[in-house]
């Protein structure tokens, strides 16, 4: 789930890694793209891989691999990947023994037709002092006019989402509606999403405010601390294609991004007058 939306953020670098004559920065070879992501203290099954997309190409989506030999070294040992079911290019780890905790440091090696793509991450800090202003959000009942009136001149309008941030680190929050059946608010609000990611911010707090809500009922708050090859990544998502500069990647002889992030999470519960 979680590498799903990081992809639809991020996937706009596909875009400008095309095979060109033109381009000095890109190979008329095909290249590998890694999106490699280690949750601390979750299991390993976000690692995808795809080819390249050529500028002149039809295709909306990355082609993927399928039959690449993926592998995790922590502390000298190697744990084998496999390709997960379906025709996806992601992969997995199917064992219990492999953990990931702060400050764990992974090579990921990954071999494709002859081609040894690798990359270095660590794992960072979780994040400290993460705390919510409310444990409840009440919304206002939309077809009154008077109640959405009174909610807009309330202090209740938002959810502040704060932690401590004296190293100046990246995070992202995302807002994740944990009911088995949950109930979608009937709103002026375009359709979104039960679970929303939003952009890493280079700060100590975040506001959860109306248009963000989706479902009522229990939410899960998560705050990550993320690396710095994932920021390059996404502030790298926004260059023009007329430019085709190299994209920031942290992947030796391949294209994407392998990083870990660190988490805390808290919980609110979302009620309607």
């Amino acid at each position: 789930m979680k590498i799903s939306n990081l992809l639809i953020l991020l996937i706009g670098i596909i875009l400008i890694m095309g095979c060109t004559n033109e381009s000095p920065l890109i190979s008329e070879e095909e290249s590998i793209v890694v999106w490699a992501y280690l949750y601390s203290d979750e299991p390993v099954n976000s690692i995808r891989l795809t080819t390249t997309i050529s500028l002149d190409s039809e295709e909306s989506d990355p082609p993927p691999i399928n039959n690449a030999f993926v592998t995790l070294i922590k502390d000298g040992q190697r744990y084998e990947c496999v390709p997960s079911p379906g025709d996806s290019g992601y992969y997995h780890y199917e064992g219990a023994d492999l953990t990931i905790e702060t400050f764990d440091e992974f090579t990921i090696e990954i071999e494709y037709l002859e081609k040894m793509v690798t990359a270095k991450t660590v794992v960072p800090e979780s994040p400290a002092g993460v705390q919510i202003s409310s444990t409840t959000f009440v919304i206002p009942d939309f077809s009154d006019r008077r109640s959405l009136f009174e909610w807009r001149q309330s202090e209740n309008r938002e959810i502040s989402v704060s932690w401590e941030n004296s190293e100046d680190d990246f995070y992202y929050v995302t807002l994740v509606n944990i009911e088995s059946n949950p109930v979608a608010i009937e709103s002026f609000f375009s359709e979104r999403a039960r679970e929303i990611i939003f952009p890493p911010i280079n700060d100590d707090n975040f506001a959860i405010r109306l248009p963000m809500i989706t479902h009522l009922g229990n939410h899960k708050i998560t705050v990550y601390r993320v690396n710095q090859e994932y920021v390059d990544l996404y502030e790298s998502r926004n260059q023009d294609s007329r430019d085709l500069n190299e994209p920031l990647t942290n992947i030796v002889n391949g294209l994407g991004v392998f990083t870990a992030f660190n988490s805390d999470s808290a919980f609110i519960t979302i009620t309607q007058n």
